[in-house]
């Protein structure tokens, strides 16, 4: 399983972009960007859209919500199997 993003600027003049940040709705966009995940299956879902500056942190953020729930389910599974192991 992996999960990332990406960023990028974008010339609203050469594509069309929304008036209005995908995520907030509020702000005018000022990245492009690209939320891939995959799961235990190896498909991968990817979310595109286009983001203001303030809201750029917070895909970050839940990029890193995401990894550190992945650390702690792979921590619990390590200290269950020492419990197991004389």
């Amino acid at each position: 399983m992996y999960s990332k993003v990406s960023f990028a600027t974008f010339d609203p003049l050469v594509r069309d972009v929304p008036q209005f940040c995908d995520l907030c709705i509020a702000s005018a966009p000022v990245f492009a960007y690209e939320f891939a995940t995959s799961d235990e299956n190896d498909e991968t879902r990817f979310l595109k859209g286009f983001c203001c500056a303030p809201c750029a942190p917070d895909l970050v953020k839940k990029l890193a919500d995401i990894e550190s729930r992945a650390w702690a389910e792979e921590e619990a599974a390590l200290e269950a199997s020492e419990l197991v192991t004389p």
